[in-house]
């Protein structure tokens, strides 16, 4: 996504357009790291999640660099997740000044729900599609599930939303900076390609 000039009281100097459709969402390990810790805390019951801070490549890899968690301010409710404004706006200024990474999508838990972004989600998604203010044209999501209900191992689940469809992508973990490339096309461990 690429920056603008001007700046909305939401999520400022964080707008862009894609150019490329996004085929695969890379997570750095820091970014897993983050989802991970997080979303244990849906062993509460209550959907839990965050700001994706990245870039998105003209090949069409969303590129994860950081994630955020909820705030403390964030509502938190078995099948409903609102993060905190102002704590993502600070972690998005943060990731921005870092190295210029943008919000690209959010990521939550689904304790109770099919790893498949809910109509509620959808709406949700379609309203930020459709804010001019935020220019965006794909909508990343990661939806986390826990088969056995223990999120010390959830499944992630990659969805690219756009204003008339919801895709199902391969959700890759990257290799730690010193460790050896790893194969693009190896799935995040946790995550199913197919829903």
């Amino acid at each position: 996504m690429a920056a603008r000039d001007t700046a909305d009281s939401r999520l400022p100097h964080l707008r862009g357009s894609v150019t490329a459709r996004v085929g695969r969402v890379v997570l750095s390990p820091a970014a897993a790291t983050t989802i991970r810790d997080e979303a244990a805390r849906s062993d509460d019951g209550n959907e839990t999640g965050g700001l994706l801070l990245g870039h998105i490549e003209p090949t069409g890899t969303a590129q994860v660099r950081y994630a955020g968690g909820p705030g403390p301010a964030a509502v938190r409710r078995p099948a409903f997740f609102l993060r905190d404004l102002h704590h993502a706006q600070r972690v998005a200024a943060d990731a921005f000044a870092r190295d210029r990474s943008m919000w690209i999508g959010e990521w939550h838990t689904h304790p109770r729900a099919a790893p498949t972004p809910s109509d509620q989600d959808l709406r949700t998604y379609l309203g930020f599609l459709d804010d001019p203010e935020l220019g965006l044209d794909a909508f990343i999501t990661i939806i986390l599930t826990s088969r056995t209900g223990a999120w010390d191992r959830p499944e992630a689940h990659a969805w690219i939303c756009y204003r008339h469809a919801a895709e199902h992508v391969p959700l890759i973990l990257a290799p730690h900076k010193h460790s050896a490339p790893a194969d693009p096309n190896t799935p995040l461990p946790t995550t199913r390609t197919r829903p």
